[in-house]
């Protein structure tokens, strides 16, 4: 059952990308909350493999990102946010497991993992768009933050309901 846990967060991942609120030029999705319950429930190696099977698939084509799949996704406007997507989970899951029960840390913790993901989408927008930083930041940041507050403070409710339900799946396969 662990072995099936990175490939369901990608599916989950990839359904997040169809759940969709069309903004030029970066769309609202539930991506960025799936990342955050990964990043949150899973330890780093399994979150790293869900988001990496998720980077793996956009970039033979499949359509998984908000922007479509293949190397067009990656360097276009949105790819900086693809990329901040797949570094964050790693760092934010080594987390200890004392600190990822508690909703407020998980919140506190979600800013951060945020603020990567925004830093490294503006930084790349601002040099694919040739955008200034407030022009960048009013496109692919300001936009987002009252939705994105609302999927962290889901993702932080959610994720140890789903690391309970993990660990009692984990408990019941070994007892086999």
């Amino acid at each position: 059952m662990k072995k099936l846990i990175p490939p369901l967060f990608c599916a989950l991942i990839i359904v997040g990308t169809y759940i969709r609120i069309p903004l030029p030029p970066v769309p609202i999705t539930l991506q960025s909350m799936i990342i955050m319950l990964a990043a949150f429930t899973l330890d780093w190696k399994q979150s790293l493999t869900a988001v990496a099977i998720w980077l793996f698939l956009g970039l033979i084509g499949l359509p998984v990102f908000t922007s479509g799949g293949g190397i067009a996704a990656l360097t276009g406007p949105t790819g900086g946010y693809i990329w901040g997507m797949m570094l964050t989970p790693p760092l934010f899951s080594a987390l200890p497991r004392k600190f990822k029960d508690r909703f407020w840390k998980l919140v506190l913790a979600g800013i951060p993992l945020n603020m990567v993901i925004y830093i490294i989408g503006t930084a790349y927008l601002m040099h694919n768009r040739n955008l200034g930083m407030m022009q960048a930041l009013s496109a692919g940041v300001i936009p987002f933050l009252p939705g994105d507050a609302v999927k962290l403070v889901v993702a932080s409710i959610v994720s140890p309901v789903m690391a309970k339900q993990l660990e009692g799946l984990e408990k019941e396969e070994t007892n086999c």
